[in-house]
């Protein structure tokens, strides 16, 4: 029984150990400038993310797992925010072979009727510190500073957080 707990306890403590460099990392970004970049759509139209914008900019990044999150966090900003925001999506997709890529491509533009920016080095996500197998949810001001980062499945306290950063830059 003992042994029990204290193999729990040590699990438990590895992981709050192994997950607190990341949060803080992700953290440490908050209030930080974002630089601008180019990435390429699924139509292989390139489109640079650059500041001042006129609009809040959520960007939303996943790997193939992480992107299976991302629709419900569009459709709730969407229905609260309309066009008083900018949604954009970034695929990670790290690590795609070169032959591979037009299939992946063709997919994304049979799945996805908006433009999806295609981050093949995964340049943009490590400039995030994005976490593989969920949504990263990036908040950007006009002037491309980092207002939140949220990650995971649109949660209702999840949402809350991103809701709360949007309706003070909007």
């Amino acid at each position: 029984m003992a042994y029990r707990a204290a193999a729990w306890l040590f699990l438990l403590g590895f992981f709050i150990f192994a997950l607190v460099p990341v949060t803080r990392a992700a953290d440490s970004l908050v209030g930080g400038q974002s630089q601008s970049f180019t990435l390429a759509d699924q139509y292989n139209r390139p489109r640079t993310i650059a500041f001042p914008t006129t609009k809040p900019l959520v960007l939303m990044l996943g790997d193939r797992v992480g992107s299976e999150q991302i629709e419900p966090w569009v459709r709730e900003l969407y229905q609260r925010y309309g066009d008083s925001i900018e949604i954009q999506g970034v695929a990670i997709l790290r690590g795609v072979p070169g032959p591979i890529r037009p299939i992946v491509r063709s997919q994304l533009r049979s799945r996805a009727p908006k433009s999806v920016l295609l981050d093949w080095g995964g340049a943009v996500a490590d400039m995030y510190r994005c976490q593989s197998d969920v949504c990263n949810v990036i908040v950007l001001d006009r002037q491309g500073r980092i207002a939140t980062i949220v990650r995971g499945s649109a949660s209702a306290e999840r949402c809350r957080a991103v809701c709360q950063t949007l309706d003070r830059i909007c």
